[in-house]
């Protein structure tokens, strides 16, 4: 029994982890959009958001609007909607509705910079110099509501900049020129101040602006700070910062330069428009530097001041690339779609399947760290396969294979051994058994001897 415990731990194959960490794929990318007022044309866009329908829809600030996309970017519509219409298709009372929600809506879209949409679709707009957020049904550009007006009180605001809703409800708007966040309910009274202080160059303590907020998961507040170059996490529950990125302005992991708007990325990281650095930085969920992105530049896959940001179901990550008055597309490539889909079958080991696909990855990028990972994974599954079929020529192959992508493994020593003992299993108790048995055959002479001796010796004394 001792012996075939031994043998089970031996044949315990290695399980490496492939829910690991998983950076975003920028090889691909597209643009969309030009410098203008017309479709598809704009002037500094700011935030934008991706309904549950895929539509993308993109804050226009100077141009006063919002500009409704398609998921690969073609232009829908804008709110307000100054399109012209056909008016025999109304009856009175429906033209004079449109015409004064319209009315409504050129009043108040006066510099529309942060988008969030709630649990039943509404999308929240804040006007920058109208200090007003907008509730607009984005199904048909209609104003449904209203929050807050023009002060330093709370439940007022002064310059809002971004806006975020929390999966309860709570609404975060990040005023600019009153230097704090407020939580907001759904009528507008507020729930909690947010003031971040630090120290100026005279030793006072002072209030500094927010940009950007984003809601986690997890109920954390996340706000950026650009004039200060960081990004805090907050705990609203009690006030409390938990982390801080940033807080020097910089190029090298950990600095920043403006940062503005942020949104959530993969494995529950967070992606931050580091808008004068010309670049997304992606951090962990609990502050550290996890990969810089992009690179300045107004050709295809480059930015200029990137502002908001959204990552589609397809994680295709759309940015509002302010500098150059477009919007950017980043998808995953050939290789990453490839890969997360050998993971979905390894991970119901249809390993069968999944290797020659692994194969073809590494003959397209040798040194791919994921594709290392599972070719390992691969290998053992094949290897304990054909040790429990007993076909140990095969296994030992198997094994070896694998000490070319982890040369250090320290599990393929053991499965060796394993072969061997199990191979040369008849061999070896041949051997044990011919031992014992010559050794059973010694003793059987030396008794033998004995008593001959004995019985020569009984003799002789007669």
């Amino acid at each position: 029994m001792r012996i075939k415990g031994l043998l089970l731990l031996l044949l315990l194959g290695f399980v490496a982890n492939l829910d690991a960490q998983t950076s975003l794929d920028f090889s691909v990318f597209n643009t969309k959009g030009f410098e203008g007022k017309g479709p598809l044309e704009f002037a500094s866009p700011e935030d934008l958001v991706i309904t549950a329908e895929g539509l993308i829809i993109v804050a226009d600030h100077r141009n006063n609007r919002l500009q409704v996309l398609s998921s690969d970017g073609e232009f829908i519509g804008a709110i307000p909607n100054t399109a012209k219409i056909d008016e025999s298709k109304f009856d009175a009372a429906a033209l004079e509705a449109r015409n004064k929600n319209l009315e409504e809506l050129n009043q108040l879209f006066k510099k529309p910079t942060g988008l969030a949409l709630d649990a039943q679709g509404r999308l929240y707009v804040t006007m920058m110099e109208a200090d007003k957020i907008a509730i607009i049904d984005p199904r048909n550009g209609a104003l449904t509501g209203t929050l807050c007006k023009s002060g330093k009180g709370q439940g007022e605001l002064y310059a809002p900049m971004d806006i975020d809703i929390s999966h309860d409800g709570r609404i975060a708007v990040a005023e600019w020129r009153n230097r704090r966040v407020q939580i907001l309910n759904d009528e507008g009274k507020c729930l909690k101040e947010l003031i971040y202080q630090e120290e100026t160059k005279r030793g006072a303590m002072s209030a500094v602006a927010p940009r950007g907020v984003h809601w986690t998961s997890d109920g954390r507040l996340i706000v950026s700070y650009p004039t200060f170059n960081q990004v805090v996490c907050w705990n609203p529950a009690d006030g409390q910062v938990i982390w801080r990125y940033g807080g020097i302005k910089g190029t090298d992991k950990g600095m920043l330069n403006n940062p503005s708007f942020i949104t959530a990325a993969l494995n529950n990281n967070l992606l931050i428009a580091d808008t004068l650095n010309h670049r997304i930085v992606e951090i962990t969920g609990d502050g550290k530097f996890f990969e810089h992105h992009g690179r300045r530049g107004s050709r295809p896959g480059a930015l200029m001041s990137p502002r908001g940001m959204a990552l589609s179901r397809d994680e295709v990550l759309v940015i509002a690339d302010q500098g150059n008055n477009r919007i950017h597309f980043f998808q995953p490539g050939q290789t990453t779609l490839m890969l997360r889909e050998i993971k979905q079958m390894a991970l119901k080991d249809q390993w069968d399947t999944a290797m020659p696909r692994i194969e073809q990855i590494l003959y397209l990028a040798p040194n791919n760290p994921e594709a290392h990972e599972l070719m390992v994974n691969a290998l053992y599954f094949f290897g304990n396969r054909a040790f429990n079929e007993r076909d140990y020529d095969k296994a030992e192959e198997f094994y070896r294979r694998i000490l070319r992508y982890r040369p250090e493994d320290p599990n393929i020593p053991q499965k060796l051994d394993a072969i061997f003992w199990a191979a040369n299993q008849s061999l070896i108790a041949s051997i044990v058994f011919g031992i014992i048995a010559t050794i059973a055959g010694l003793i059987l002479i030396w008794i033998l001897k004995i008593l001959i001796s004995r019985f020569f010796f009984t003799q002789s004394q007669e």
